[in-house]
């Protein structure tokens, strides 16, 4: 068996423009609750409800020990559930409720002790992000691995995603903090209009989820040394440390998502203290994810001009220079935008081609191994998503502190604002840097065709097995 024939026989795996929509669908409700997480959450928790940054470094830190372990864990009872649904959307019915309430819970944070408001900030931080996000986000992203094992049906799927992604973004980043100025009642300091938006998104992104789960279909039917049957921990987890390239998109998610952290929740603090207009957090954030919109489509026309990883590597140039221009003016309002556009435009093809790489890693480590653990795989990729997250709400957190940040003052100390712009400006620069490294030594592109043709007819030979 060739790839001429893979592709052949993947032909009743097409997936219709209806349902790459719909899956589009379910990222703009990942989305919706990740940007607010990622840009809003650090400073709702030290400018509204007036929590020392340090405290919320710590708990985020801490925090991304079980994140990890709820990723893993999370994988694996993908890889092992069995329901009439299939084994990864059924996850999207059974947390779309719970997505909902999760997120307001994130804002209604008492004023009490601070001890007792430490603990429930974690409580509720690590209900959301450890659990129900965890329970949606990564079945949702397996998901894709079971629709199709087409390469170029994935990659149709993934530029639709990609292109629909930074809707949920704009919805936050355009409009979150402009509705709450203009909330009666205190405005973006009154907590109270916080958790009463917060509450509209939620329930908007629950609706996605649920559409996304109504539309989408499970077709692969796998065939592995497992004949079917669920994956024992014991084989599971050698088979994933097997795989070389889940260890590098591992690490890579780890800095991009530094990346995002850092770019989203320092982009608000410049805006506010350096720029000194919170109003064009919005342009910022928008210039950055509006352009994806567009730039993905156009990748989807160009995307076999090269390899998927020289296009991420060209995308983290692009977020390098985004960050870098702010030397020629720091307060300028049109420079602080374009280099939003320029971070926009280097993320489209990272976004839009890292996720076909993951699948690509999938079908390696059951060529590697002989087991195909998709959920395992996605799941402690997407957890050095979180992990990177937490690292870098955690490293502004305790970086502000230490250089003498007060979420309380109507002034900034020259050492807080320095900070501010140093981590906007070069700490963007240092992580896209790291991303490009890690990249250096990916080669799966190249050993691709070879991997598919050898577990192809490895599969051919399962399935003459069963017939017989």
């Amino acid at each position: 068996m060739n790839l001429n024939g893979y592709n052949k026989w993947t032909q009743k795996d097409r997936v219709t423009g209806f349902e790459k929509f719909a899956y589009g669908c379910g990222e703009i409700s990942t989305n919706i609750v990740f940007t607010i997480a990622t840009s809003l959450l650090v400073m709702f928790y030290t400018d509204v409800a007036h929590v020392s940054p340090s405290v919320i470094g710590m708990i985020i830190a801490i925090s991304q020990v079980f994140n990890g372990v709820s990723d893993i864990t999370a994988g694996f009872i993908v890889d092992r559930t069995r329901s009439k649904y299939g084994r990864a959307r059924v996850w999207m019915l059974r947390m779309s409720i719970p997505y909902a309430v999760a997120a307001v819970l994130l804002m209604t944070v008492p004023q009490i002790a601070p001890m007792a408001q430490a603990v429930y900030i974690f409580i509720t931080y690590n209900l959301m992000l450890t659990v129900v996000y965890t329970l949606f986000q990564l079945p949702f992203a397996t998901t894709m691995t079971y629709m199709t094992r087409s390469q170029d049906e994935r990659a149709k799927i993934n530029i639709v995603r990609m292109a629909m992604s930074p809707v949920g973004n704009i919805l936050v980043t355009l409009l979150f903090t402009r509705i709450l100025g203009m909330m009666p009642g205190g405005g973006m300091d009154s907590q109270r209009n916080w958790v009463v938006l917060t509450a509209i998104y939620a329930v908007f992104a629950a609706a996605m989820m649920l559409f996304c789960f109504a539309s989408v279909r499970e077709r692969v039917v796998v065939k592995d040394d497992m004949a079917g049957e669920k994956i024992p921990l014991k084989k599971a987890i050698p088979a994933l440390f097997k795989n070389k390239y889940f260890v590098m998109l591992f690490l890579f998610f780890v800095f991009f998502a530094m990346y995002q952290t850092f770019s989203g929740t320092m982009a608000t603090y410049y805006c506010k203290w350096i720029v000194g207009d919170t109003n064009i957090i919005g342009n910022v954030n928008t210039a950055c994810y509006g352009i994806t919109i567009i730039a993905t489509l156009l990748l989807g026309k160009v995307m076999d001009f090269t390899t998927k990883k020289n296009w991420c590597m060209l995308g983290a140039l692009f977020i390098i220079g985004g960050s870098l221009i702010l030397l020629l003016n720091p307060t300028s309002i049109a420079l602080v935008t374009f280099g939003g556009l320029l971070r926009g435009i280097g993320m489209t093809p990272i976004l839009g081609m890292i996720f076909t790489m993951i699948a690509d890693c999938i079908e390696y480590g059951q060529w590697k191994t002989g087991l195909r653990t998709a959920g395992a795989i996605q799941s402690a990729v997407t957890s050095g998503q979180k992990f990177g997250q937490g690292i870098g709400s955690a490293l502004i957190g305790f970086i502000m502190e230490a250089n003498t940040y007060s979420g309380n003052a109507s002034a900034q100390s020259a050492q807080a604002l320095s900070t501010i712009s140093n981590l906007f400006i070069y700490g963007i620069a240092v992580l896209g840097v790291i991303m490009i490294f890690i990249l250096c030594f990916y080669h799966l592109d190249k050993e691709y065709p070879k991997v598919m043709k050898e577990l192809l007819e490895r599969e051919a030979k399962i399935e003459l097995k069963e017939d017989k």
